[in-house]
C-alpha cells in the first residue's frame, strides 16, 4: 500500500511523540517528585525611588511667572489677558507693599500692550523712540497713525496724549486721555497724566477728583498720594 506523503510525514511524528513520551516515563522512575512542591518566584526586590527634588526659587519662579502676576498663569488669548487684567486690578487695589505693588502695575502695563495688535505696538514704539531724542513733531504722525489703525485700543490714545503733554498741546492731550479712559478705566498711566494735565491748565479741583480716582486704581503709585494731599490742601485750604 502506498500511503500519500502527507499522511507518512503526520505517522513519523506521531511516532517520534511516543518514543519521546516513553523516554520521559523511564525518566521519570530515576527522579522522585520533591518533598515539597517548588515555591512560587518572587518578585525583584522593589527598587526605591529617589525622593523628588525641589525646584530651584529660580525654577519656581519661571514656573509661576513673573512676581506681579501673583501667581496666575500667563494668559495667551484675549479673553485671558481681560480676565488677568480684572483679578490683577483687584490685588493691585487692595495690596499695602509698595514694592509689590510696582511688581504688579508691571505685569498690568505688558497687558495693556498685548491689546494690541504686532503693527499698531511698532508705531507705538516707533514714536515714543523719536520722543525720548525730544523729536516730538516726528512722533507725532507715528501716534496718529497708532489711533487711526486701531481706535479701540486704549494704549494708542494714552501714548498719543503724552506726546501732546510733552509739545504742550494740553487740551488734545486731555481728550486723547478720556478717550483712553473710555476703554480702560483702570489706566492708571491714563489717570496719572490727566491729573497732572489738570492741574497744569488750574483746573485743581478736577485734578482732586482724578487723584482721589487713581489712587483707588493704584493706591501705591509713585508720588501720588503725595500730590493728592498737596493739592487737597490748596483745594480746601486745609490739612488732612
Amino acid at each position: 500500500m502506498i500511503f500519500p506523503a502527507r499522511l507518512l510525514i503526520g505517522l513519523l511524528i506521531l511516532a517520534g511523540g511516543a518514543a519521546n513520551a516513553a523516554a520521559d516515563d523511564e525518566l521519570l522512575k530515576t527522579q522522585p517528585f520533591p518533598a515539597e512542591p517548588a515555591p512560587a518566584p518572587q518578585p525583584p526586590p522593589a527598587v526605591k525611588k529617589a525622593p523628588p527634588v525641589a525646584p530651584s526659587p529660580g525654577a519656581q519662579a519661571h514656573q509661576k511667572g513673573p512676581p506681579g502676576l501673583m501667581g496666575l498663569p500667563w494668559p495667551q488669548t484675549p479673553e485671558q489677558v481681560s480676565k488677568t487684567l480684572d483679578n490683577l486690578y483687584a490685588y493691585l487695589a487692595t495690596e499695602g507693599d509698595h514694592r509689590q505693588a510696582g511688581e504688579i502695575s508691571g505685569v498690568i502695563e505688558r497687558l495693556w500692550r498685548m491689546q494690541g495688535g504686532d503693527t499698531v505696538n511698532l508705531l507705538i514704539d516707533r514714536g515714543e523712540l523719536f520722543s525720548a531724542q525730544n523729536q516730538n513733531e516726528k512722533a507725532l504722525p507715528f501716534l496718529d497713525a497708532a489711533v487711526e489703525l486701531e481706535p479701540q485700543y486704549a494704549e494708542a490714545w494714552s501714548h498719543r496724549a503724552y506726546i501732546e503733554y510733552r509739545m504742550n498741546n494740553y487740551a488734545a492731550a486731555l481728550g486723547d486721555l478720556r478717550r483712553a479712559l473710555a476703554l480702560e478705566p483702570n489706566n492708571f498711566r491714563a489717570l496719572d497724566g490727566m491729573a497732572k494735565i489738570l492741574v497744569q491748565m488750574g483746573e485743581k479741583k478736577a485734578a482732586l477728583e482724578v487723584y482721589d480716582q487713581l489712587l483707588k486704581v493704584h493706591p501705591n503709585i509713585e508720588g501720588g498720594e503725595k500730590a493728592r494731599d498737596e493739592l487737597k490742601k490748596e483745594v480746601e485750604g486745609q490739612g488732612i
